[in-house]
């Protein structure tokens, strides 16, 4: 998992560009990175996996010996789901952008116990996801032929979100598994 820490600080460095992550408080970039990054990097990964061609040989991946044979064919088919909307980078950037001001994406969410004096920040935080969620629908009607085909489009990726979630609690599970049975 080391290995691909750079990954995950390219991510990072890319969300220092968008100005509205950018000017928020260091706890609360802390906080959405937490709950947020490994869904992120899920469609970054595929992006890398797509771009490189492993996604040919899906067991050329060093990752297969990592996870057992049923997860990793999950993983595999989670990944490559997210394929179709790899097509378009404007579309991306959104999806990448609406996702790491999304509340909460990690499903082992962890309740901030100073939310009061943070209400500002989450309202803050609302409003940033307004704008960019409104930007990415606005670019969804632009890019479709009509209404239909950007809630197909819409809905779809969602869909394929939610699976990813699903996905990340085996994964979870998996790696807990593991960790307890070293110690």
């Amino acid at each position: 998992m080391n290995s691909l820490s750079h990954m995950y600080m390219a991510l990072i460095e890319y969300f220092k560009f968008v100005p509205e992550f950018s000017n928020l408080p260091i706890y609360f970039k802390k906080f959405i990175i937490k709950n947020n990054l490994n869904q992120v990097f899920r469609l970054n990964n595929a992006l890398v996996i797509k771009s490189t061609g492993l996604a040919d040989d899906p067991s050329s991946l060093l990752i297969i010996r990592l996870f057992p044979p049923d997860l990793f064919l999950e993983l595999t088919k989670c990944t490559i789901g997210i394929f179709p909307y790899l097509f378009d980078p404007i579309l991306l950037k959104l999806f990448l952008i609406v996702l790491i001001f999304s509340t909460h994406l990690n499903i082992r969410y962890e309740n901030n116990n100073n939310h009061n004096e943070n209400n500002s920040l989450t309202i803050q935080i609302y409003h940033i996801q307004n704008i960019y969620v409104e930007l990415l629908w606005r670019y969804l009607l632009y890019r479709c032929s009509n209404l239909r085909q950007a809630i197909q489009l819409f809905s779809s990726f969602i869909t394929r979100l939610v699976d990813s979630q699903y996905i990340n609690i085996k994964l979870n599970e998996f790696i807990s598994n593991l960790t307890s049975k070293q110690t």
